[in-house]
């Protein structure tokens, strides 16, 4: 038996919606209806001019202040390119909103570079949080790998992992391997090496929470494109760009709808300045050694083979400690 995650009636299998299992057969009809509606708007919005798509974003960030106050809304800021692109659109707003930025120990020199230089010279209101375990020492990405395992593959994959090796009864186990066969079945036979999403949560979300929590602060704007992946286009659908009060955290996602050649045409017209890093042939700002969409990546010239050439110091601090566990997962080092 089920209950319906929509109307919450009790359902068996012959009830049960063949495209989500979560819905019995006339909600999921319903919200397979819904999706494809919003997936119309969402390809309207994306389809906008820039300006266009400015004046909205800007109404996006207004929203949250009206309802919240500059003093209790603070962007979360990574140094990389969308963030600066959003930090640029909403200080031409409120030139003091707050930014914090989570250094997750992992970060690239470039992106720290480029955050200090936001702080002492473009006087961006900028505060640091660094990773603290329970006992009040930093967290390293060395050290959550060690405790809960490699950021590899996706989330979701890396995710589906652990629950499998931390389930507590048999039935739990059990689904966790139907879901990966389902889901991502060639990634089957990692199922039992050390694979965990929890690097994120430690490493930044949750160093960033505290600290907002700490200043009193009851909304973050996020620098994030519903383009990014599978899951942050599913969270726009269902959700939208605004979402306060529905969740633990209230969150304004006012750059949602844009697109990448978005982000790359406002920073070529506005002359906005970015991170070294994209100089350099990277696309993306994010932990240095993430694994997260490695294996999707062209081997010869993978994040780890660009790291060799860009960051030799960095890259053999990552072959000594992380090398063999590269090998394991069939990762070109």
């Amino acid at each position: 038996m089920f209950i319906c995650k929509t109307c919450q009636e009790i359902y068996d299998d012959s009830m049960r919606y063949s495209k989500d299992s979560r819905y019995c057969t006339k909600c999921g009809k319903d919200h397979t209806e819904f999706l494809s509606y919003r997936r119309e708007i969402l390809a309207s919005l994306r389809s906008m001019p820039l300006e266009a798509k400015i004046v909205q974003t800007k109404f996006l960030i207004r929203k949250a202040v009206s309802i919240f106050g500059e003093e209790k809304c603070y962007i979360s800021y990574s140094g990389g390119k969308d963030s600066t692109v959003l930090s640029h659109i909403t200080k031409q707003l409120y030139p003091n909103i707050l930014h914090l930025f989570a250094n997750t120990t992992n970060e690239y020199p470039e992106t720290l570079k480029h955050v200090q230089w936001e702080k002492n010279e473009n006087g961006t209101n900028i505060i640091t949080v660094f990773p603290i375990d329970t006992h009040g020492e930093i967290w390293t990405f060395k050290k959550v790998v060690k405790k809960y395992g490699y950021p590899m593959f996706s989330k979701r994959i890396s995710n589906a992992i652990r629950t499998y090796q931390h389930a507590r009864t048999e039935y739990t186990k059990q689904n966790s391997i139907n879901y990966i066969n389902n889901n991502f079945k060639k990634y089957e036979k990692y199922i039992d090496f050390p694979i965990s999403d929890k690097c994120c949560d430690k490493l930044k979300k949750e160093p960033l929470r505290r600290k907002a929590k700490e200043l009193g602060m009851d909304c973050v704007i996020l620098g994030v494109l519903a383009s990014e992946s599978h899951q942050r286009e599913r969270d726009w659908l269902e959700n939208g760009c605004n979402v306060f009060f529905k969740f633990k955290d209230n969150q304004c996602k006012p750059l949602s709808f844009w697109t990448e050649e978005d982000i790359l045409e406002y920073i070529e017209k506005y002359h906005v300045k970015v991170s070294e890093l994209y100089d350099m042939g990277y696309k993306r700002n994010g932990c240095m050694y993430c694994g997260f969409g490695v294996q999707l990546e062209a081997p010869e010239s993978n994040r780890y083979k660009k790291l060799k050439k860009t960051h030799p110091l960095q890259y053999s601090y990552f072959i000594s400690n992380f090398g063999g566990l590269m090998i394991n997962f069939d990762i070109t080092i």
